[in-house]
């Protein structure tokens, strides 16, 4: 069966706006998924699973008609792709993740990026300063002050949140950056291997808001990558 389009998942402390740079480049159909607890599906942060996160991406696939997809997922992004194809291999056609987090078993977003689980309870948000200077690197002034703007609190949950395992069967690309500081390229290397042989990786020389920085090129991989797994 060909796949009738894409969702694009965004990172932690995002929203699917961060994709509209990006969406205007790309050669297929696609939707935007606001992950729950997001203003375009609202819900308790505090409460908010990866389970919820899962079923949002599944929502937003039957609402554009897709019945199956490649999926794409930035950053903490990459646990919920991850885990949607693990729990629907038959609707998910291709992964592609971007700078994304994919913990190895037993680990989570929060042990890969901190060392430790994150704070039960406590939502997750970054002050503006630090934000910049591991999200902005490569944004220039006025790329930067469009992205802090679009920033919201993120849900504990998703940070903690540990796979069920990892999807097999699926073609997978990998697209890292070189200049990401939250994903560098030495834990791309570590973290590809939980998916197994085969993935392919793409480079682009960018930090790690590269929607940003560099749309078109981030959709040319994309397209291609897609495009070869109909």
């Amino acid at each position: 069966m060909s796949l009738g389009g894409a969702v694009l998942v965004h990172g932690g402390m995002c929203t699917s706006a961060c994709w509209d740079p990006v969406v205007p480049h790309l050669a297929m159909p696609v939707v935007a998924v606001d992950l729950p607890g997001r203003a375009g599906r609202p819900a308790d942060l505090a409460a908010v699973t990866v389970g919820d996160c899962v079923q949002a991406v599944i929502d937003a696939a039957d609402e554009a008609g897709f019945e199956r997809f490649a999926l794409v997922g930035h950053s903490l992004g990459g646990v919920t792709i991850t885990e949607t194809a693990l729990r629907h291999p038959d609707r998910v056609g291709h992964l592609v993740y971007v700078g994304a987090l994919v913990p190895g078993p037993g680990s989570c977003a929060a042990i890969i990026q901190t060392g430790a689980d994150w704070p039960s309870g406590q939502l997750v948000t970054i002050e503006q300063k630090i934000a910049k200077a591991i999200f902005g690197n490569d944004l220039s002034d006025e790329q930067w002050t469009e992205t802090w703007q679009g920033f919201v609190p993120d849900a504990g949950n998703l940070m903690n949140a540990r796979l069920s395992g990892y999807p097999d069967g699926i073609p997978i690309t990998y697209v890292s950056m070189t200049d990401d500081v939250p994903v560098p390229p030495a834990l791309v290397e570590q973290m590809t291997t939980h998916l197994g042989t085969g993935v392919e990786h793409r480079v682009l020389s960018a930090g790690h808001m590269v929607m940003v920085s560099k749309p078109q090129e981030l959709a040319t991989i994309i397209n291609d990558a897609i495009a070869r797994h109909k």
